[in-house]
């Protein structure tokens, strides 16, 4: 990359992206927060009784005891599956407790800090613009920061925050928007925060207001194949324009209407994503276990040959896995389903040897037309967090160390850059040579950064499974580093050019170990945590 070119800094979404990054930095530097007691609580909500004693939803000490996907869907064999954590020693030395602490504050500052700037300047908008200082409505009008930060708040202790969102989105009409919405998004941010805000506080405005959304996005799934339509407005109930369905948009919304269908007692909802599921289970597939990126609404079939773990594919593998821990694996169809696609990418999309000072690496790659594509997405890095809970989740080892080695590879993105902020994409060489200025091996990068969490997400959940601090110190590097590059005046944005020195802003920004444990929850793939099934 040529020194002397701009960083501009990039923001598409940014500012909920942000609430992300900072959650998973916070939990993985984190230790306790509460102490344990026990607790009981009635229909009126109780804020700072349940926060003295919310330590039995973030432990092993309280999961969730229904095994019904509403009135119609009875789970006989939920079980307690095998423990994803380390076991953490409850003592910690002084100079550790100082350390954790002056991180742990750092990172909820980071928080405040873009928090305070968006409820200054863009209080009730989806989003804030951090130069002009306006609001900006992209994600449905209905306060998506908001929203999407609940969760966040609730973990970090931040009462006052909490209740003053709270009031707000009782506010909110979830049955109307001026534009189009995407039901993806709709899901995985909304109704996502609001299943979550409400399993953490027990507050009944949050699930009212998710049953709410939810019923005003059923009619998106009538479509011939029972695929939702997308692209969707909610006051005509008709869709878009789009007739093809992305496989991620449509894999991506389980977890989220399960829930909504235990929590509520309506299996309408559990029986609409379980049709995807098992559309996309029966389809045709070249290769068993991949699933091409685009699917036609009218037929079900694919309409795509394009393969990848990356971007429109991503979230659809991550949530086959947390779909079977979700349900304490008594959906087995889940479990077969991911094991099918992890054997199939370890054949066909996992290279090594790029890099030759570095062999431990491993890369990800894309197929097409099946040709092997030799490109690495940043979203991507999310699949060393799945490979190590599914390695402990369903005992393969093998997949653990293939975890390792592919979070390094994310990290080492991280790490060659001039800022030390890892590139959207990189395309690398499984031959010889390399690109300018980059190291050998790398052919050349998309060097925007837009405050993605994946990477920060599998150091996450590989420092809760190994116990290696050494994945807690990687964490604090990369919120050095975006402390220092992505940091404005009022919040945090992304930047256009991370291989270079030079910063310009531009008016563009989105949104401990026993901490929302692994054993207990379940993540969406936006991060908000979700109570697992299991047999006490």
């Amino acid at each position: 990359m040529r020194r002397g070119t701009t960083i501009r800094i990039w923001g598409l979404n940014t500012r909920l992206r942000l609430i992300i990054l900072l959650l998973f930095i916070f939990g993985l530097l984190s230790y306790n927060l509460i102490s344990i007691s026990d607790f009981e609580y009635s229909d009126i909500i109780d804020y700072q009784s349940i926060w003295e004693n919310s330590q039995q939803w973030f432990g092993d000490k309280f999961f969730s005891v229904s095994h019904d996907l509403g009135s119609q869907v009875h789970l006989d064999n939920v079980t307690r599956l095998p423990k994803i954590q380390y076991e953490f020693s409850k003592r910690e030395t002084r100079d550790e407790k100082l350390l954790r602490e002056f991180r742990r504050d750092s990172i909820k500052n980071g928080f405040l800090h873009a928090w305070n700037g968006y409820t200054k300047y863009a209080w009730g908008y989806d989003e804030l613009l951090p130069t002009t200082n306006k609001g900006r409505n992209n994600f449905n009008g209905w306060g998506a920061t908001i929203v999407d930060s609940l969760d966040t708040m609730w973990i970090m202790d931040l009462k006052e925050e909490f209740i003053r969102s709270r009031d707000f989105v009782q506010s909110v009409n979830f049955t109307q928007t001026k534009n189009s919405i995407s039901v993806f998004e709709t899901t995985i941010r909304y109704l996502g925060g609001l299943l979550s805000a409400y399993e953490l506080s027990k507050d009944k405005i949050f699930l009212e207001k998710a049953l709410e959304l939810g019923n005003a996005l059923l009619p998106s799934f009538n479509s011939p194949s029972g695929l939702p339509y997308n692209e969707w407005y909610l006051t005509r109930n008709e869709s878009g324009s789009n007739s093809q369905v992305v496989l991620a948009q449509a894999g991506t919304l389980q977890l989220e209407f399960m829930k909504l269908s235990q929590l509520t007692g309506d299996s309408e909802f559990y029986f609409k994503v379980q049709n995807i599921t098992n559309l996309l289970d029966n389809a045709k597939k070249e290769i068993p276990g991949l699933y091409p990126l685009s699917l036609s609404h009218s037929t079900g079939t694919f309409t795509t040959s394009h393969i990848s773990f990356g971007a429109n594919g991503d979230s659809f593998y991550e949530y086959l896995l947390k779909e079977y821990i979700y349900v304490g694996g008594a959906i087995d169809q889940y479990r077969r389903m991911y094991i099918e696609s992890i054997d199939s990418m370890h054949t066909h999309l996992v290279k090594d040897d790029i890099i030759k000072d570095r062999p431990e690496l491993l890369f990800l790659g894309e197929l097409s037309s099946n040709q092997f594509m030799s490109e690495m997405d940043h979203l991507s890095c999310f699949v060393p967090g799945m490979l190590a809970m599914g390695s402990k989740i369903l005992d393969r080892p093998n997949d653990l160390e293939a975890a390792i080695r592919l979070a390094e590879t994310c990290y080492w993105t991280y790490n060659m850059t001039y800022t030390g902020i890892g590139p959207e994409k990189i395309w690398y060489s499984t031959s010889s040579g390399g690109g300018w200025n980059l190291p050998t091996g790398l052919v050349r990068i998309n060097s925007k950064y837009i405050l993605r969490p994946e990477t920060v997400e599998s150091l996450f959940i590989l420092y809760r499974i190994t116990g290696d601090k050494k994945y807690q110190d990687k964490a604090w590097e990369i919120w050095q580093a975006i402390d220092k590059w992505c940091k404005t005046p009022i919040a945090y944005s992304g930047l256009d050019n991370v291989n270079n020195e030079y910063v310009a802003i531009n008016n563009n920004m989105e949104s401990p170990p026993n901490v929302i444990s692994l054993d207990t929850y379940v993540f969406n793939t936006e991060a908000h945590p979700l109570l697992r099934m299991q047999r006490s």
